[in-house]
């Protein structure tokens, strides 16, 4: 029984063996045959990937050169951007330049990289500029009916010619008479040594107040001395003036004008087409007193012919001053002027010895608000002809400025003549500008 166990047991181990084997081989033969299926497989997917890789690497390189074409068409128009921005700040530059200096000074040169051509790309900026300013009145007092005056109207004109030169055209029409012109120059900015030349017909630089427009004057007329010196219209000419800024001397700023005129003024010389030519010179000092304030001194001199022979002179020696106070950061609510002039005339007569007379005017204002300034001239006068003819007056004011375009003022006149009497006076006046050129005082 032990034996007959025995092979039962090793029989049935002797066929699990086999079994097993046989499932291995089958096993192992299934993996032989999918392994040479797979590698019969491998090269055809291997191929399909690299194929696949191919056109992915295509397509990436297409898309780049889309890229680099766009960036170039982009940094192009960038480019094209930049030049014409620069053309535009080019342009607004010059034209800045010409406009800062036709308000009131004259302007540097401004370097801009390039050389002046030609104006043909700044259209807008050759038109010249175009100012109407209106000067009227309503008047009473003692020695006239009250009455309403249009006064004076003008119409400026001004504008650079290029980078070297200027013009300057004023026409004015005073009530009663025709148009006239009352200034026309051209003007050479920036010569050599500081000088400016100036050709044509102007208002002659004698003293401060003469070179005003009458709608520019502090008052609602011109100081008496003035008016006796050289008529209600003041000194103009024709002929040529010359500005030499000096190097700085005894002052801050020191300026030299003389001028070379016509002399065709009908109160102080009898010049006519240039028979008889006067001769002004000027010698301005300025200094600063501190950050508020400034001083300036002028010694003025002229020299022409009275009478239509040319045997008669007619000199004028004149001291005019400006004393002028501002707080700075506060200019614009608080401001003083003084202001005056002391003027000799020597007038020759026939027959008889040479004339000496005296004359001048001081006056201050305050302004106290923005709008807003009083003030108060006094006037001295000898009469220029006649030896015993003198007179002297004073002038309160307040000025109300509605704003740049617009102005009244209020002016009282007390004038005490040693021939004619007392006069009082009220003076209304109304100013009014349109354009780029205001109630200028150069």
């Amino acid at each position: 029984m032990r034996k007959l166990g025995i092979g039962i047991r090793t029989t049935a181990w002797i066929l699990t063996v086999l079994v097993a084997a046989g499932t291995a081989g089958t096993y192992a033969a299934q993996h032989q045959a999918e392994a040479a299926e797979n590698e019969t497989e491998a090269p055809t997917q291997q191929e399909s990937t690299i194929e696949a890789l191919k056109r992915q690497v295509d397509s990436l390189q297409n898309q780049l050169e889309e890229v680099r074409r766009q960036l170039q068409a982009l940094q192009a128009q960038q480019e094209e951007a930049q030049r014409k921005t620069e053309q535009e700040r080019l342009k607004q530059a010059a034209a800045a330049a010409a406009a800062a200096a036709a308000q009131g000074g004259e302007t540097e040169g401004v370097k801009t990289g390039t050389s002046f051509v030609s104006g043909t790309r700044m259209q807008p900026q050759l038109n010249p500029e175009i100012s109407v300013t209106g000067n009227m009145f309503g008047i009473a007092g003692n020695h006239e009916n009250e009455r309403a005056s249009i006064g004076e109207w003008e119409v400026d004109v001004q504008s650079y010619l290029d980078p070297f030169s200027r013009m300057h055209l004023v026409l004015a029409k005073p009530e009663g008479e025709s148009l006239d012109i009352e200034e026309g120059y051209v003007t050479w900015l920036n010569l050599r040594g500081g000088i400016t030349l100036t050709l044509g017909r102007k208002r002659q630089q004698f003293g401060v107040l003469n070179r005003w427009h009458p709608h520019a004057y502090d008052q609602a007329d011109a100081p008496l001395v003035l008016q006796e010196s050289f008529g209600e219209e003041g000194l103009k000419g024709t002929g040529v003036s010359l500005d030499w800024l000096m190097p700085q001397l005894w002052a801050d700023t020191n300026e030299l004008t003389v001028e070379v005129m016509n002399g065709d003024n009908e109160v102080a010389f009898a010049g006519e087409d240039w028979q008889h030519p006067s001769f002004l010179a000027r010698l301005k000092s300025y200094w600063d007193l501190g950050s508020d304030s400034y001083l300036e001194i002028g010694l003025n001199g002229l020299h022409g012919k009275a009478d239509p022979d040319g045997r008669l002179d007619h000199d004028f020696q004149a001291v005019d001053f400006t004393y002028n106070w501002y707080p700075a950061g506060r200019e614009l609510y608080r401001d003083f002027t003084l202001r005056g002039m002391v003027l000799r005339s020597v007038l020759d007569r026939e027959a008889m010895s040479a004339r000496t007379a005296w004359g001048g005017y001081v006056y201050g204002q305050f302004k106290f608000t923005p709008h807003w300034i009083t003030g108060l001239r006094f006037d001295r006068v000898d009469d220029q002809r006649e030896d015993a003819h003198h007179y002297w007056g004073v002038s309160p004011y307040v000025t109300f400025w509605q704003s740049e375009f617009v102005r009244l003022r209020a002016q009282g006149s007390y004038r005490n003549d040693n021939l004619f009497g007392v006069d009082r006076r009220l003076l209304l006046q109304l100013t009014v500008a349109a354009g780029p050129h205001k109630h200028e005082t150069y």
